[in-house]
């Protein structure tokens, strides 16, 4: 059986798409089969950091019209046969479609070790939807005071409205101080930690993951977070690299909204 995880944030810009598309390939690395869902329908964009974009011919709305197989939809990744991309619809889906998507989880189940659902931003029906029928929930946040409010709100309506196991992953971050006063903010089961670093864009800009390059720090925290989940690893004592510490210059977050 699957270990099904919706990746959100409430906010949007925070870096969940390059979370999703991050922390599947660092599992293929490790031999999972992994199955990444876009169900940010009529925004689709997980393609792109995996250099998919051309390979798409069908997407996950042909499928919930009865229109193919599952097969017909899912985009191979081009060197990790065990990496598999749903590519999301260009258009919003309907009521019944949204309603599919759970019979959907329950036919791949087996197929594969993680299915990583990449959720919308907001906290519209498709955000409820992208969280029906998983088993977890990671959620990720920057510092950014709206992003902290945001994940903060996503927070409590999970843990009021779903039998969900929670934890958080802190993108973007600057120094260790700023990632103490996050968890202190959410105190939900920490996963990790990604440094703010360029390379992640132009990572995502030319198709390939950062995860993939074992030379790049960033790369390393990823393939870090993706140790910790599949191990069930959380709240490790916190030794994250201190990214560009010369440049940034930290300020203590203020942990009232």
């Amino acid at each position: 059986m699957s270990r099904i995880i919706t990746i959100t944030s409430g906010k949007g810009g925070v870096g969940k798409t390059t979370v999703t598309a991050n922390l599947g390939s660092a599992l293929a690395l490790k031999g999972y089969k992994v199955c990444l869902i876009d169900t940010d329908f009529g925004l689709r964009n997980l393609d792109i950091p995996l250099g998919l974009s051309n390979r798409i011919i069908l997407d996950i709305s042909d499928y919930l019209q009865k229109m193919c197989s599952f097969s017909h939809i899912i985009v191979k990744h081009r060197t990790m046969k065990n990496l598999h991309l749903v590519p999301g619809s260009k258009k919003r889906l309907s009521e019944m479609e949204l309603k599919s998507f759970r019979e959907m989880l329950k036919q791949i189940d087996s197929l594969y070790d993680f299915i990583l659902i990449d959720s919308p931003s907001g906290l519209e029906s498709g955000f409820f939807y992208a969280l029906d029928g998983a088993h977890e929930a990671i959620i990720v946040t920057t510092s950014d005071k709206t992003a902290l409010q945001d994940a903060d709100r996503v927070i409590g309506i999970l843990e009021s409205q779903n039998e969900l196991e929670l934890s958080l992953v802190v993108n973007s971050y600057r120094n260790n101080q700023e990632v103490e006063d996050i968890l202190q903010l959410l105190n939900i089961n920490f996963l990790g930690a990604i440094p703010a670093d360029v390379n992640i864009i132009a990572a995502n800009n030319k198709g390939n993951p950062i995860a993939l390059d074992p030379a790049i720090q960033s790369g390393v925290m990823f393939r870090k977070i993706a140790q910790n989940l599949s191990k069930h690893h959380y709240n490790q004592t916190i030794d994250l690299p201190t990214y560009n510490q010369t440049i940034f210059t930290h300020k203590k977050l203020k942990l009232s909204f």
